[in-house]
């Protein structure tokens, strides 16, 4: 019953659209705007997304943009923020075409679907470009004298790491193993 009701699932839940994406959409930012003089009285700005002009026009207290009313409130230090057309809520961004926050877009922000599939990868990585060395796993971490604490004890966390990662990899490799001994015992090969 995948197909039930004309909803058709991804075969791979794990992907996620790339049109979803936060820093894949254009958006308009309400402290840019104000640092350009947007938020001004009878001001108007032309803002591009590729060939679509958007025009922003002031009008008090809102922001017009093509003709939608996109509601501002100031904060006591002069500060605009946008609400949101869909939820009221308070957002620095709204997001084009619709021009509403991220949420009632269901946008995500790509971090969190990067380096997701193998447990510490990331944080490998991260560790070994923050001592400045070769980013890739397993690769030699050069020694340093025992005055450098802080690089020491980050490449000792690094080891204890690619520890558990190797265990983690072992665990796939005994799987894959098994899933090619049991399809060439049915004679799929």
């Amino acid at each position: 019953m995948v197909a039930c009701f004309g909803l058709i699932q991804d075969p791979h839940p794990s992907h996620f659209p790339l049109d979803r994406l936060v820093e894949n959409r254009g958006r308009i930012d309400a402290f840019e705007l104000n640092r350009i003089g947007a938020f001004v009285e009878g001001a108007v700005t032309e803002l591009r997304w590729g060939r679509k002009p958007y025009q922003l026009a002031r009008h008090s207290p809102d922001l017009l943009v093509n003709g939608i009313r996109v509601p501002t409130v100031w904060t006591d230090w002069a500060v605009p923020w946008f609400l949101c057309p869909g939820c009221s809520r308070r957002c620095r961004h709204l997001y084009v075409p619709e021009f509403t926050c991220r949420i009632c877009c269901r946008l995500d922000y790509s971090s969190r679907h990067v380096s997701r599939t193998v447990p510490g990868l990331h944080r490998i990585t991260w560790l070994r470009r923050l001592i400045g060395v070769d980013q890739r796993p397993f690769a030699p971490i050069p020694g340093r004298p025992r005055s450098h604490t802080r690089y020491n004890r980050i490449a000792a966390e690094i080891r204890l790491l690619e520890h558990g990662l190797v265990g983690y990899l072992a665990g796939v490799n005994r799987d894959l193993q098994r899933r090619i001994r049991v399809r060439k015992s049915k004679g799929k090969w």
